[in-house]
């Protein structure tokens, strides 16, 4: 029997995409299984998986918006942009909610965004996370994203603030929140 179509996945935190479609290809006895955008392993939410013909149109659907919702922890620089990381540095500043009003505007329309060392950028044929994890050196180039909206869900306390962002493929939510944090000369993943 041939299966084409598409699956929305709510995928859990703890289990990468590539994880996922691969669960869904062994149990499918399907080789041509995809996603359409890549959710990190510690990121929850829905993942759009392609199988059969309907890997032929994963290009128009990855051309789509995305909305994330996520929280921003302040004071702490960590090794991966995210909670998952090693805390590498730490601040006592903390953002007050008017002052995330004022900077987060900086942070809509077409912007520079460098992707976080480790996430699965190509540098050189190799993953950028492999060389992250083998402590090499090396740059990522900015790029250009465009970021439909960022706002402030909820002002939680001073150590935390939850956010909603409507986005282009190739938007990294990591680096929005790192970003936004160095702005306001505080630390935040």
């Amino acid at each position: 029997m041939k299966i084409n179509g598409w699956l929305f996945v709510d995928k859990p935190e703890g289990i990468s995409s590539r994880k996922v479609v691969d669960l869904i290809s062994n149990s499918l006895s399907i080789k041509k299984v995809g996603h359409a955008g890549t959710l990190d392993p510690m990121a929850s939410g829905l993942l759009a998986i392609a199988i059969g013909e309907a890997t032929k149109s994963i290009a128009v659907i990855q051309q789509l918006k995305k909305r994330y919702e996520f929280s921003v922890k302040w004071g702490e620089k960590t090794s991966t942009d995210d909670k998952l990381g090693s805390i590498i540095s730490t601040t006592r500043v903390r953002p007050s909610n008017k002052n995330i009003h004022k900077n987060i505007k900086k942070f809509t329309g077409e912007i520079k965004q460098i992707p976080p060392k480790f996430s699965a950028i190509k540098v050189n044929g190799k993953r950028a996370y492999m060389l992250a994890r083998n402590n090499e050196d090396f740059l990522l180039n900015a790029r250009t994203v465009f970021v439909e909206s960022f706002k402030i869900n909820k002002y939680i306390n001073e150590d935390q603030c939850s956010f909603e962002c409507v986005c282009s493929k190739g938007t990294y939510i990591r680096a929005l929140g790192r970003d936004l944090s160095e702005v306001m000369n505080c630390f935040g993943h």
